[in-house]
């Protein structure tokens, strides 16, 4: 079976014949009519079954433009309610193309009356899913449903369609390209230090890898070309020189032309740059370097990251300026900003024409294509184990070229066979397992994930949200509560008044993980959230009225001479993300709740970048692209989340004098300048209005460290750390966290949740443990484990009766170190 070709049904029957046990039935096909009103489904035909699996076999032809695969899901599971089956494999194919369709495994439980008869209700439905078809990449469904054979069981068949296994096998593929690579490739990073490679370079290719990962999920919405990735196409037409597995008698070459030329401008002058002047039409912003008769360049240009380098590498780099000019957006958002500081010779990402940073930047290209790009490598000592001392490695584009993407995350109940966003956090977490952050060194023998499953974080995220609507809109709705969040189709028995209560309760709740690493459960709640929203508000109108109403509230606080303007400009902005020529219905939902609901706080910078990573993504796929590149493709440029998600030290709070920062009206004038600032910062589409309140706020922060300083609320030292904290430094981490501060939370969360890290306080001679003795933690001992701080500080950061629910070992529970932490 040829699966990136359109769908013939005759031709999928044959397959299914040689895929099903012998007694598949596959002769009669017979018209299905729900008796329910579809979201999709146009047309349903039972294809037949399989006695031995107590398997049946439909086809549904659909209406659906978008993939609406929630809206898809929920026609299925009722069709098989109603046909009284618990298990089916399903086509899906659009009535107006067979070029693209999904093949699906559907599982789910039904129930009985008290006389013993079915009835047309379910439980804890499942879909898997293959999307297959023109142009879709086909290595994963071609191993799983051709190669491997006839299937043998009902088990055999549920592995088959086992999103698990991909993700083990990509990951495989790619930790081997990872151990390979860290020794292969070096970045300037502090010119200072000739011998720091060990201490960035883990780092560096992570960054590399989850950059990359992210530009092939914006691929999938075409908003990359596809030629950046053709190693013939580059070769042919765009780059000099370019070989990436030519050898001579020394091996192959080392030249790192790809990086440089490809993927550096691909990050910081596309990506990072808009096409257009703010408010013109003309395409004059994106170019390469102008060079002086004397090889230097303007200064203008060689200050900024967001001119294109490295034109010498280029046949034709008018060609790949059209390229870039004719496909790739602006995102905004920080997503891409060059990590290098000239100022201080530290150069993580060297984007740079100093030939000394040119030197130091090796990311040779063989590194990126090949079947085979590395042979018979030597990772034994990397994983500990024997096996692996010859192991061939593909070239990173080669191994993201093998696999399916989809840019909509993934449920517990609807699930692609492909690789979905949560896989940068997996990804992420995975390869930290083998990097020790905090000693910066290797850890190689550490091959565990830390990453948490789709399906605890989803019980998580919806027992805490109950808890949460229960206190604030009423226990005697828990019924209804609980059908908000499931996925079946249920009567929900709410008056309008009542939704509207819970609606607004959603709007007004604020969610904190205070170690949120790459972003699950912030990303799992913003799912929920959503999903309760388009239940409850369909029109979106209600949504709409209260961000009407809290812009209108909140610049009628603003400083006097911008206030009306401030106003115009918000109610602008919200129309346009409220536009559904523009935006999916689920966009405006999503960022109203990024940017006045979901925090997140992590140690470790990268963390939160590849948190953002997730909640841009979650933004992109919800937009209307179109062909216009004066308008940015359709794409508006993404929200920057500096004050949504914070690198700081959960565990480390203010020494406060006084129990609230800004009760003085010097202070709190300030404060409120300061929210607005945050807020223009959050919107901004343009890099001069960003900078704009980048300053703004940067300056308000000093003045602020100055007045509590002055005003006795905090003594010089936090006074210091307050004033140098800068939410725009993307390789640092704050020293502390404070809510007032950083979020403007003054009176907690409602909801604390997340996965908090093992570690114990005497590991690395009681590093942590001195760290945090004095910080007056009520759990704290020197014997103990951080998780026990956590407890003790996710309480604190609570609002009045709000809901802590984090994961936990049950150790504390007998062990002498959780004395304190069990009477706490």
């Amino acid at each position: 079976m040829e699966f990136d070709k359109p769908y013939k049904r005759e031709t999928f029957i044959s397959f299914l014949q040689q895929f099903l046990p012998e007694d598949a039935s596959l002769k009669i096909h017979k018209k299905i009519t729900p008796s329910f009103q579809t979201h999709f489904a146009s047309s349903v035909t039972d294809l037949g079954s399989v006695e031995s699996l107590n398997l049946k076999i439909y086809e549904i032809k659909h209406r659906s433009v978008h993939d609406a695969r929630v809206g898809l899901s929920k026609d299925a599971f009722r069709i098989l309610s109603e046909e009284a089956e618990e298990r089916a494999l399903v086509i899906f194919v659009p009535e107006d193309s067979n070029d693209v369709y999904r093949f699906s495994f559907i599982e789910l439980s039904l129930e009985c009356t008290e006389k013993g008869s079915l009835r047309t209700s379910y439980s804890n439905p499942r879909r898997y899913s293959y999307k297959l078809g023109t142009g879709i990449a086909y290595h994963t469904p071609n191993k799983y449903l051709n190669q491997a054979g006839r299937v043998s069981s009902a088990e055999d068949l549920k592995k088959r369609f086992s999103v698990e296994i991909l993700t083990k096998e990509f990951y495989s593929e790619l930790s081997d390209w990872y151990a390979w690579a860290v020794k292969i490739l070096r970045f300037p990073n502090n010119l200072k230090d000739s011998q720091d490679q060990e201490k960035y370079n883990h780092e560096a290719a992570i960054r590399l890898i989850t950059r990359l990962i992210f530009v092939w999920f914006l691929k999938q919405r075409h908003l990359v070309p596809s030629e950046f990735f053709d190693e013939d196409f580059l070769s042919e037409k765009i780059l000099k020189n370019f070989s990436p597995n030519l050898q001579d008698l020394a091996g192959k070459s080392w030249d790192s032309i790809y990086y440089k030329a490809v993927l550096q401008n691909l990050f910081f002058a596309m990506l990072n740059c808009p096409l257009t002047q703010e408010g013109q039409n003309a395409l004059t912003e994106r170019r390469f370097r102008e060079s002086t008769l004397k090889g230097g360049a303007p200064k203008p240009d060689n200050e900024s990251s967001k001119i294109m380098r490295h034109k010498d590498l280029f046949k034709d780099p008018a060609a790949f300026l059209h390229l870039s000019n004719s496909t790739v957006p602006f995102l905004n958002g920080g997503l891409f900003d060059c990590l290098d500081d000239s100022s201080s010779e530290l150069y993580l990402d060297g984007f740079s024409d100093d030939p000394k940073v040119h030197s130091e930047l090796i990311v040779p290209d063989f590194l990126f294509f090949g079947e085979e790009a590395g042979k018979n490598i030597d990772l034994s000592e990397w994983y500990g184990d024997s096996k692996k001392k010859k192991v061939s490695a593909r070239g990173l584009i080669d191994i993201l070229k093998r696999y399916n993407f989809t840019v909509e995350e993934n449920t517990p109940f609807d699930q692609d066979i492909s690789l979905d966003p949560e896989l940068l956090g997996k990804v992420f977490e995975n390869l930290l397992a083998a990097y020790n952050p905090e000693t910066q060194v290797s850890a190689r023998k550490q091959t565990g994930s830390f990453y948490t499953p789709r399906e605890i974080v989803q019980f998580m995220v919806n027992e805490s949200l109950i808890s949460y609507l229960k206190r604030t809109v009423g226990a005697e709705f828990e019924s209804e509560f609980r059908k908000l969040i499931q996925v079946e189709d249920s009567v929900i028995n709410l008056s309008e008044p009542q939704k509207r209560a819970i609606v607004k309760a959603l709007f007004n709740c604020k969610v904190l993980d205070p170690a949120c690493g790459s972003g699950a459960f912030p990303v799992g709640m913003l799912q929920q959230m959503v999903h309760i929203l388009q239940q409850l508000d369909r029109s979106n109108s209600y949504w709409k009225k209260l961000l009407v109403e809290k812009a209108t509230e909140e610049t009628s606080k603003a400083y006097e001479v911008d206030r009306e303007e401030e106003r115009r400009e918000l109610l602008a902005d919200i129309e346009r993300s409220f536009n559904e020529s523009l935006n999916m219905p689920d966009y405006a939902r999503k960022l109203y709740l990024i940017e006045n609901c979901i925090f997140g706080v992590d140690i470790q910078p990268i963390a939160i970048q590849i948190a953002k990573l997730r909640f841009f993504i979650a933004l992109v796929v919800d937009q209307k692209t179109n062909s216009e590149p004066c308008k940015n493709f359709g794409i508006r440029p993404l929200p920057n989340l500096e004050a949504k998600f914070v690198a700081a030290d959960s565990l480390k709070s203010l020494d406060r004098h006084e129990s609230d920062l800004f009760d003085l009206n010097e202070i709190q004038d300030k404060q409120d300048q300061l929210k607005l600032a945050k807020h223009k910062i959050f919107g901004a589409k343009t890099l001069k209005t960003k900078k704009k309140y980048k300053q703004k706020v940067n300056e308000l922060r000093k003045e602020l460290a100055q007045s509590l300083l002055r005003n006795n609320f905090i003594n010089n030292i936090e006074a210091e750390e307050l004033a140098s904290w800068d939410m725009f430094d993307q390789n640092t981490c704050a020293p502390f966290f404070d809510p007032e501060w950083m979020f403007g939370i003054k009176d907690g969360f409602d909801i604390v949740l997340g996965n908090p890290p093992y570690i114990q306080l005497q590991a690395n001679k009681g590093a942590l443990a001195t760290k945090y003795e004095d910080c007056g933690f009520d759990a704290f001992a020197r014997t103990g484990d951080i998780y026990c701080l956590f407890y003790n500080r996710g309480t604190e950061l609570l609002c009045q009766d709000g809901a802590l629910c984090f994961i936990t070992s049950n150790k504390w529970m007998r062990a002498a170190y959780g004395e304190k932490l069990r009477n706490f």
